[in-house]
């Protein structure tokens, strides 16, 4: 545990992502990343209530997405055997999503919305005031990768953000941690873990930019310092050196040009 809640305590000190008073409502997937984020947040709240007298609460919320039928109650009763709050929510996503498929295939960013806006509304039921993801460092840099190869744009999600809208924050705690890190410590802790049941699973672009990034940098003799260097490029913002200092840049008429204009392909 002393991995991920160090992750945690650093990730706090630089993003202010938790603080006195807070609830927080984590979105348990039933994958590893979720699964140790609710354990090691548990674990945070008693720290931060001894060392800092902080009163903070920590819930955990799985949506049956319904896609298939899933045995719930390994994971119901572990949670309940450590005595911290979790339940898990109906929902009807996989009736909807499997009514908006295209070419027979699930609606990635769909589920993802819907997800998001029914784990808000759960949170909202409970009065928390934050909703955490168990998203880390090796997701943010995929999702760099992702966004200049599909978007012509150099970005990832930020550990938190404001959604004005829902009036809640959306945090990211273990977003310094390694995925190799998590993947033994909820090994060691011997997490029980929950398929998603989505068909897609396996075979999304994150999962082939994993593969690509893995086999071509991550475990490269030559580009193997990248693993730690595209997290250190990410917190380095003082060292970023792009062409135009102005957000608005993106929309310039370069921009525009280059993305219509077929000489450019």
């Amino acid at each position: 545990m002393k991995s991920s809640i160090g992750c945690v305590i650093r990730a706090n000190k630089l993003f202010k992502l938790i603080q006195n008073g807070d609830k927080v409502c984590v979105g348990v997937s039933g994958g590893k990343d979720s699964m140790l984020l609710l354990y090691t947040l548990a674990m945070y709240k008693r720290i931060v209530k001894n060392e800092l007298n902080w009163d903070i609460e920590i819930y955990g919320i799985h949506l049956k997405m319904n896609l298939c039928a899933i045995d719930y109650e390994g994971i119901t009763n572990f949670w309940k055997s450590k005595g911290i709050h979790f339940h898990v929510a109906n929902t009807h996503m996989g009736e909807i999503l499997r009514a908006q498929m295209k070419k027979n295939k699930l609606q990635c960013s769909l589920c993802s919305k819907m997800k998001k806006a029914i784990l808000i509304d759960e949170a909202k039921k409970l009065g928390c005031n934050k909703v955490a993801m168990g998203h880390h460092a090796d997701d943010a840099i995929e999702t760099l990768f992702m966004n200049m190869v599909n978007e012509g744009r150099i970005a990832t999600f930020k550990p938190k953000m404001f959604l004005d809208r829902s009036n809640i924050w959306f945090i990211r705690p273990l977003i310094l941690a390694r995925e190799n890190d998590i993947l033994r410590e909820a090994k060691k802790l011997e997490l029980p873990i929950v398929p998603c049941g989505c068909p897609m699973e396996g075979f999304t672009q994150r999962d082939t930019m994993k593969d690509f990034l893995m086999k071509n940098f991550y475990k490269s003799e030559k580009w193997g310092a990248s693993y730690k260097n595209f997290l250190i490029a990410l917190l380095n913002g003082k060292e970023s050196n792009l062409w135009f200092d102005d957000p608005k840049a993106s929309k310039n008429d370069l921009v525009f040009k280059m993305k219509n204009d077929r000489n450019y392909e």
